[in-house]
């Protein structure tokens, strides 16, 4: 354990006030976190692809258990405190971006019932049908219920525990970029 840790260490510097890690990014500009081709005003702006990426990927390696702050540096002589308080609705974009997921995810959570009830009762008809299995006709009719019966639950199994767990990562991922606190500095 104290091996990991080292190696966070290394790769993410600790903010000794409040003692999280800290994700570090040097921009030119103010503009830099936002995307380019977004011309809305920032507090509505996309992030920019590549900072985002960043910021999802070194969120995802440092352990949930660590708090995390987004620091941002700036060339000397280049801080606009006005312009960082509206920089600082960065989270406006994570919070889209969370919309978005829960979005996802409740229409997964959706699917998944109703391919439960599809396939049930697919199975169920199935079931009842069975004893009626007069000719080969209705026997490869009941057998193809009892196929799709179980492809309907499959479908049901398969996004609800592979597609869901990816989502609800993201969530957490997002969740705690929303929460962290974001400073920005000159370079020294």
């Amino acid at each position: 354990m104290a091996l990991k840790e080292e190696l966070f260490n290394e790769i993410y510097a600790i903010d000794e006030a409040n003692n999280a890690y800290m994700i570090e990014a040097a921009l030119d500009h103010y503009t830099d976190i936002f995307s380019e081709w977004d011309p809305a005003p920032f507090k509505r702006r996309e992030l920019d692809p590549d900072l985002q990426f960043y910021l999802e990927s070194s969120a995802d390696e440092i352990p949930q258990k660590y708090s995390i702050e987004v620091c941002f540096t700036l060339p000397p002589g280049t801080r606009d405190e006005a312009m960082e308080q509206e920089v600082t609705e960065l989270r406006n974009s994570v919070d889209f971006k969370l919309y978005l997921l829960k979005k996802e995810i409740r229409l997964i959570n959706t699917r998944t019932a109703r391919y439960v009830v599809a396939g049930l009762g697919t199975l169920l008809v199935a079931q009842l049908v069975e004893p009626l299995d007069i000719n080969i006709l209705t026997s490869v009719l009941t057998k193809g219920l009892f196929i799709d019966g179980w492809v309907f639950l499959w479908e049901a199994v398969s996004p609800f525990f592979f597609s869901n767990r990816d989502l609800h990562n993201r969530y957490c991922t997002y969740k705690r970029l929303r929460n962290s606190e974001v400073i920005f500095s000159e370079a020294a």
